[in-house]
């Protein structure tokens, strides 16, 4: 699906963590499309699961690894449809909000060498590519790995979001938002037209950047364009999964299983 990082981007559907969950401002999650997909804490637990195999590859090589548990907090924005939260944009503009990240351990030079795969032996002992950090992701994903799936899903996900582009009530909507900006001062011809300027995306917020995200979205709720995208963009994703039910379906069994082996990672069984 496009990134929550950017209505421009690409987000890995089904192969990636989805928005942090239903309601509000988290479009992503609310399409079709989620039920094949990672939801974050289904992602978070796989992390930790990666972080559990990896201070156990590091025990081989002598070297101790505490594996910090995921966090699912502070889920990234959702910009599928470019901004969606009014009281982001009055703060943020359209910049991402600050994300809080786990603590990192802190290691030192063997253990960064080892673990990342720095170096390819350590004491005469082989390194795995990557080192124990890229061997613990290869050994949880190769059982449950499936292109096919994660290619039907990717581009539904990427087709989907065009098509909803071009849809005419999209389109009509597109227009009336574009009016509305017109009439506050700002010469814009879709909602992912602001993301474009390099001064909204580089550097600080700018007093000049709130005022045009506000004014976006005081627009985007005038007009009811975010549901309304939304809706369009879920009709067009139900008629595409159900061209590919049985690769989807074998997709989010395969992540159920995976997920299930994970929690048994983390809970020690």
């Amino acid at each position: 699906m496009p990134s929550t990082a950017g209505p421009a981007g690409t987000r890995a559907a089904a192969a990636a963590p989805t928005a942090s969950g239903p309601g509000g401002s988290d479009y992503t999650y609310r399409l079709p499309l989620a039920a094949y997909s990672y939801s974050d804490a289904e992602y978070a637990v796989i992390e930790s699961a990666q972080r559990i195999l990896a201070r156990d590859c590091m025990k081989g090589f002598g070297l101790s690894y505490p594996p910090v548990r995921k966090s699912t907090s502070g889920a990234i924005s959702d910009r599928r449809y470019g901004i969606s939260d009014m009281a982001v944009a009055a703060r943020y503009g359209y910049h991402l909000p600050p994300q809080p990240r786990d603590p990192a351990p802190e290691l030192d030079a063997a253990q960064r060498d080892v673990l990342y795969g720095k170096k390819s032996a350590f004491h005469g002992k082989a390194v795995p590519d990557a080192g124990c950090l890229g061997s613990a992701v290869r050994k949880l994903a190769k059982p449950y790995a499936y292109p096919a799936g994660v290619t039907a899903a990717s581009t539904i996900s990427a087709e989907g979001f065009r098509a909803s582009m071009r849809d005419r009530r999209v389109r009509a909507l597109f227009a009336r938002w574009s009016a509305c900006m017109k009439g506050k001062g700002y010469r814009y011809a879709s909602p992912l037209d602001p993301f474009r300027d390099p001064a909204f995306t580089a550097g600080r917020v700018t007093a000049r950047e709130r005022r045009t995200a506000t004014a976006d979205m005081a627009c985007k709720e005038r007009t009811g364009l975010l549901e309304s995208w939304l809706s369009a963009e879920a009709g067009i994703q139900r008629g595409m999964i159900r061209k590919r039910i049985t690769v989807l379906r074998r997709l989010r069994d395969l992540h159920r299983h995976k997920v299930s082996a994970a929690r048994r990672i983390v809970s020690g069984t």
